[in-house]
């Protein structure tokens, strides 16, 4: 599930309108897709915070949760919340698509934003990333392991100077004849019976263009990752082999999340 590991497995290039209409087909929110035929997934949640004097209900700081949660979907399912296909370079886009469609993320994960700096027309944004809570299962829904990373994540977003001209190329696979139906797999919902999202293109024109990740936390996220699980021992507790009760199937229950949209 990183995308540094990704494999790819099936590649189409077509033009980023064709990329921004496919992500409008399969966008959880269109209202034109029928429910026997809505992607499905393993139900998932976002539990965000923030530094002090960051709101999380500020334009900038929307723009990054709704791509931060849409790159997660995107992988799973090849689904977005509406205006990611024009809010992703090409570059990452194209690293999303080589996800591997046989297996697939469910549960929480945790976010805190560290810093948000914008200037110069561009919006960068430090997060801890807690996947503790984050799940990773077979599409029989048989479970895989548990997500244990402690990390630092990198986001930066743009304004290109003229937001009518996306990029040139994107690599994308459509839903549509490949996605199952039915009978649902083990532990696996329509996305419109557990994801409430944004209706509305909430990115205003930011654009990602990088995407990095550091397995090096400082201590600002080792605290805040203790205070999210203060029966864990970090880090002689924490791992993969700690984990207790590995579920198998069907998943374990999703937290609430929040702030939610």
């Amino acid at each position: 599930m990183h995308l540094t590991k990704l494999q790819a497995v099936s590649r189409v290039v077509v033009a980023v309108a064709a990329v921004g209409s496919v992500l409008n087909a399969c966008s959880l929110f269109g209202g034109d897709k029928p429910d026997d035929a809505a992607p499905v997934g393993y139900p998932r949640s976002w539990i965000w915070e923030a530094a002090k004097g960051i709101s999380l209900q500020a334009g900038e700081a929307k723009a990054v949760r709704a791509w931060v949660e849409s790159q997660t979907l995107y992988q799973d399912s090849r689904v977005s919340y509406p205006g990611f296909a024009a809010a992703t370079s090409a570059e990452l886009l194209d690293g999303m698509v080589a996800a591997n469609s046989s297996s697939q993320g469910g549960g929480t994960d945790r976010y805190l934003v560290r810093s948000l700096v914008v200037q110069n027309q561009e919006l960068r944004v430090s997060l801890c990333s807690d996947r503790w809570d984050e799940f990773g299962f077979r599409a029989d829904g048989s479970f895989i392991d548990a997500g244990t990373e402690l990390a630092v994540r990198e986001l930066v977003m743009r304004k290109p100077a003229t937001t009518s001209t996306p990029p040139s190329e994107a690599t994308t696979r459509s839903l549509t004849g490949g996605q199952p139906t039915t009978p649902v797999p083990v532990g696996r919902l329509p996305y419109s019976q557990w994801l409430k999202g944004p209706t509305t293109n909430v990115f205003d024109g930011w654009v990602a263009a990088s995407w990095g990740v550091s397995v090096k936390p400082p201590p600002d996220c080792i605290a805040w990752f203790k205070r999210n699980h203060p029966q864990l021992d970090y880090p002689t507790g924490y791992g993969r082999d700690n984990r207790p009760n590995q579920p198998k199937s069907p998943p374990p229950p999703t937290l609430p999340g929040s702030p939610g949209w």
